[in-house]
């Protein structure tokens, strides 16, 4: 049906033209001048397809853009409420020296875009001791199995295409979900595999903090009451005295 209706549009439309340039001719009794501007308009119609094309092009995808950045970013909430905080949680009591970073990420309500990336670039940089115990491996496993489901309805989105790095993450988390339910049991572990599980927990932090900060500058911005309830709740600050993080954020 609708392809009748644009068929039969275009065909009205061509029709409006013929009887317009019909009139001009009776009334002006002048085909040459008719003829010259209706070349004229036919020699400017490739310039203005181009530039519509181009201009409105880039309108609509940018639009589009932003549409499917503001669906990754509600993605990026849910997948923090349902797991990623819990998983920090649990990851962060297995790192040794997590004080090392923790004052980098004390973030503040007054940060900006540039504290937000320098945290991350610190983050990158940082050398973090993973040593999980056999409780601490059976734990994750408990709740990467039980959010599994949501994990993969997250993961089946399309709009994730536009953010790699929280794509990339989701795949570090499925891979240490099936790492670690390959095995029945922890303990006990040789110790070659108890590297390769600790380096794959160690990639899935890296991965939920800096995509955490990135979570935390978009609800700065969009939700500021929601950011300062999250500041107070920042996982990292229970690795630290509270003074030292508010010193550091000053």
């Amino acid at each position: 049906m609708k392809k009748h209706t644009t068929a039969l549009v275009i065909v009205l439309l061509f029709a409006v033209s013929a009887i317009i340039y019909s009139v001009q001719i009776t009334v002006f009794h002048d085909q040459r001048d008719t003829l010259f501007y209706f070349l004229q308009d036919w020699a400017f119609l490739p310039v203005q397809i181009a530039v519509v094309t181009i201009v409105v092009g880039k309108i609509i995808g940018a639009r589009e853009k932003r549409e499917r950045l503001s669906k990754t970013k509600m993605l990026a909430s849910s997948f923090f409420c349902d797991l990623g905080t819990n998983l920090l949680h649990e990851i962060l009591n297995c790192v040794d020296n997590v004080d090392t970073i923790a004052p980098a990420l004390c973030i503040r309500s007054d940060w900006k875009p540039c504290d937000f990336v320098a945290a991350v670039r610190t983050l990158h940089a940082s050398s973090l001791h993973v040593h999980c115990t056999a409780e601490d491996f059976t734990r994750m496993r408990s709740l990467l199995l039980e959010k599994r489901l949501s994990m993969l309805v997250i993961a089946s989105n399309p709009v994730l295409l536009e953010h790699e790095d929280f794509t990339d993450m989701l795949w570090s988390i499925f891979h240490l979900t099936d790492e670690l339910t390959a095995r029945t049991e922890f303990e006990p572990l040789p110790a070659g595999e108890a590297e390769h599980l600790n380096t794959d927990v160690k990639r899935v932090l890296l991965a939920i903090l800096a995509n955490w900060m990135w979570h935390m500058e978009h609800i700065q911005a969009e939700y500021p009451y929601l950011f300062a309830l999250a500041v107070r709740q920042n996982p990292l600050g229970a690795h630290m005295p509270r003074e030292a993080c508010a010193l550091h954020t000053h």
